[in-house]
């Protein structure tokens, strides 16, 4: 069961006839003879999809997925100011699971890919603000290069192991991205399967940790959500990450095997993406 924040009054200044009219239309009840009535503040999270922080390599070149460390954390120091609170995978996994209470309006930073420029460019800017992050890891790649986007990104090396532990150290919790970064719409089932068990073997043989979140490479999750929610939990995840899309509020009856996150990438101005979400 999913647990909200407490209550909140919402009935100062309203007249006796607005109050049982809106009342009556959300179906909320009195909470005493002062006549207050309460709505649930369920908290709204903001899930943010990053790739690389920093500049392309010298023989590289500029693409979107490209945020300079200036512009990242003018974006952290944007939710900082509005009161967002950041927050680690390990709180959500923990809220979703009906454990634990989230602040009213949380944030949680996600990498996708594991670049190694990271532990430079990102790992001080968290630090400065406290905030923890996940990191998604494709395992058969790791401290190689992103060859999955050879022609379409500059090749740039990916975190090796000793690299993906310093990041947990630093409260990066290092979760799985597949195995392969291929696409599951291109993947038979067999191979979908092996995607979800492989990259999460290598994470606990390696890390020596169970990895319970997961994304989908290009937030592709396949054609059938219901056959993939039943593989994804059979694999061992509590929650997966789709990529695109606004907040959501931890009261809505979503799926946590397909969450959105906001894409995020150099120019995106943060006032109209988070007022765009419907949940804020």
């Amino acid at each position: 069961m999913i647990m909200t924040a407490p209550r909140q009054a919402f009935n100062r200044g309203v007249s006796e006839l607005q109050k049982k009219a809106v009342a009556a239309a959300r179906g909320i009840s009195k909470s005493d003879e002062i006549c207050f009535y309460v709505v649930p503040v369920s908290p709204v999270v903001a899930t943010l999809s990053y790739h690389k922080i920093g500049s392309p390599p010298l023989d590289g070149w500029l693409t979107w997925n490209y945020i300079s460390s200036a512009e990242f954390s003018s974006q952290l120091e944007w939710f900082h100011k509005r009161g967002w609170q950041f927050l680690s995978a390990e709180a959500l996994l923990d809220a979703l699971n009906g454990n634990g209470h989230l602040p009213a309006k949380s944030v949680l930073i996600t990498f996708d890919d594991a670049y190694e420029s990271l532990l430079e460019n990102a790992l001080p800017i968290l630090k400065r603000f406290s905030a923890p992050a996940a990191v998604f890891a494709p395992t058969q790649f790791v401290g190689i290069t992103n060859l999955f986007d050879h022609g379409v990104e500059p090749l740039e090396r990916i975190a090796d192991w000793n690299t993906l532990a310093a990041f947990e150290e630093a409260g990066i919790s290092v979760e799985s991205h597949g195995y392969s970064h291929r696409g599951f719409s291109s993947l038979s089932s067999l191979e979908i399967q092996q995607e979800l068990e492989f990259s999460k073997e290598a994470i606990r043989k390696n890390l020596g940790k169970d990895s319970r979140m997961f994304a989908f490479p290009y937030g592709d999750f396949g054609a059938d959500k219901a056959t993939m929610d039943s593989v994804i939990r059979r694999a061992g995840y509590d929650v997966a990450f789709l990529y695109g899309g606004g907040t959501f509020e931890l009261g809505q009856t979503l799926s946590p095997l397909f969450l959105p996150r906001l894409a995020m990438g150099t120019g995106v101005n943060l006032d109209e993406l988070i007022n765009e979400s419907p949940s804020v």
